[in-house]
This record gives structure tokens, sequence and C-alpha cells, in this order.
């Protein structure tokens, strides 16, 4: 488990990062310009960093005892993520609405992305609840997690390639994912070793 988790706490030190993005153009020219703006800045960005920063306190102990705490955090967590995904894809939307005479075909393009994208958030939230354990469905929600900034912070670098600080949640998503992923293989091997015995 010592793999998953060195894997799982990389990631979310990469979400926290995030946080970096008020600093860079153009985006921080266009906080000083209107500070109205932070707070739909907090709400789009900052959601990164403070799941990060919760999630990053996760404890091995609290997966293997299946903890209650834990269960409901992490299902909070996953459901908020892929609401949180889904307001994105409406900012896309209206970003791109402002592109002239490409809109209408990049619209459409993006439309299929957005259905993996926030298919795969919806998939991994739903598979949660069809693990047998609480400490795995833990695992799955925090994968939700990790999946949905991954996938946000990839489409914005697509978008606005100059915010060079979306990497670091673009590939920590990822690592938080693998990691819960090798967690929750372990946990199951744990479960499904006793029961083989007996």
């Amino acid at each position: 488990m010592k793999a998953g988790f060195l894997l799982y706490r990389l990631g979310c030190l990469g979400l926290v990062l995030t946080a970096g993005i008020a600093w860079e153009e153009p985006l921080a020219d266009s906080l000083r310009q209107n500070p109205t703006t932070w707070f739909s800045v907090a709400i789009l960005y900052g959601f990164t960093s403070l799941a990060g920063l919760l999630i990053l306190f996760v404890q091995p102990t609290w997966l293997e005892r299946d903890d209650n705490g834990l269960f409901f955090f992490s299902h909070g967590a996953a459901l908020l993520a892929t609401l949180w995904l889904v307001l994105w894809c409406f900012v896309w939307l209206a970003m791109l609405a402002n592109m002239g005479d490409k809109a209408v075909m990049l619209i459409k393009h993006t439309a299929y992305l957005h259905l993996f994208g926030v298919g795969f958030s919806m998939a991994g939230y739903a598979t949660g609840w069809m693990a047998s354990r609480k400490g795995e469905k833990s695992a799955r929600f925090l994968m939700t997690v990790g999946w949905a900034v991954s996938y946000m912070a990839w489409f914005n670098l697509y978008l606005q390639p100059t915010l060079q600080a979306l990497w670091a949640p673009a590939v920590g998503g990822l690592l938080v994912v693998l990691g819960a992923f090798l967690i929750e293989r372990q946990l199951k091997g744990k479960v499904e070793a006793p029961s083989q015995l007996s």
C-alpha cells in the first residue's frame, strides 16, 4: 500500500499547487483589473486546491478499517467534484462561444470530449457504490475527485496553454487516480485472502 499512498500524496500536492494559477497571466492581470472576479475564480479553481488539501490527510488505517467519516467525506467530495466539472462545461461553452467563426465547430468537437470527461467522473462515482466495503468505496470516490480535477486541468491547458500552473493538477489528478486505484486493489486483496483460507 506504500507505493499507492506515495503516488496518491504526490497527486494531492499537485492539486494544492493549482493555487499558483492566481499569479499567472492573463488571469493575474484580469484579477487586478476586475477584483470582483475573485469569487468566480475561487469557485472554479479554488475547489481544486481545497480538495487536494483535504484529501491529502487521508490515512491508510482509515481505509483499512472502513472508516465511516472517510466514507461520507469521500462520497461528498466525489459528488461535488462531478457537479463542479459539469459547471466547468458551461464555463467552457461560454469561452468557446466567444471564438467567432470557429465557435460552432469547436463546440461540436469538444462536446464529445466532455462526454468522455464528465462520463468518466459519473462512472467513477457510480462504481464507488458497487464496491462491497466502505474502504474500497472511499478509494473509488477519491479516484473520481482526481479524475475530475485532472480533466479540468487538461482541457483548460488546451484552451489556455499560457496557464502553466495547470500542469500540476493535470498530472496530480492522474496520480491521485493511480494511487487510489492501487490502494483499492490492495484493500480488495486483503479481504479476499482471508476468505480463501477459510
